[in-house]
């Protein structure tokens, strides 16, 4: 409801870094969620103040916008999520995100992220995919390609599911 009332209202950035900002859970909820077609350095801020907020649903919507707007300065707060959130989802969420803004700095910190499951467990999927992704998109410095390789083949040499196999092969053609 908030949600359609801002875009009807014509919101400018600093309305949608307003509502972001807001005490109003719900505000904070559906201005980080609309923040994603606000592509402006103010908006970009607000998102990076609500990824510590009390709400999983306002730190969640707050990854999927930055990373839609391709906010490439902010890998350093979504790695400090990935490692401290206490939320599997938001952790998740930020190791989809870093890999979608092709972070080479969220490399190892993703590495670090996958070791903490089981072979088999589906939740690693989103962080192989990550490693693939920024792998491809190339210039990972030669440490981090050697943890890469060396931490996804050992998923993929002890899990005995299909698709976690799948995914890191797919992301080890990739890191070439």
């Amino acid at each position: 409801m908030l949600l359609s009332l801002l875009l009807a209202c014509g919101a400018g950035p600093d309305e949608i870094a307003t509502a972001i900002k807001s005490e109003n859970p719900v505000m904070r909820e559906d201005g980080a969620k609309i923040a994603q077609n606000f592509d402006d350095p103010v908006v970009v801020d607000a998102l990076v103040a609500v990824l510590a907020d009390p709400s999983e649903q306002v730190r969640l919507n707050a990854i999927e916008s930055l990373a839609e707007l391709e906010a490439t300065t902010v890998s350093a707060a979504l790695v400090e999520r990935l490692q401290t959130d206490e939320s599997p989802k938001v952790k998740r969420a930020a190791a989809d995100a870093l890999g979608r803004l092709e972070a080479k700095d969220g490399v190892l910190p993703i590495l670090a992220y996958l070791a903490t499951f089981s072979p088999d467990d589906r939740e690693q999927l989103a962080g192989i995919w990550a490693i693939g992704h920024i792998g491809d998109a190339g210039g990972l410095d030669a440490d981090a390609k050697k943890a890469s390789l060396v931490a996804l083949v050992a998923i993929r040499d002890t899990t005995k599911d299909i698709y976690v196999r799948y995914s890191t092969n797919t992301a080890l053609r990739t890191l070439k």
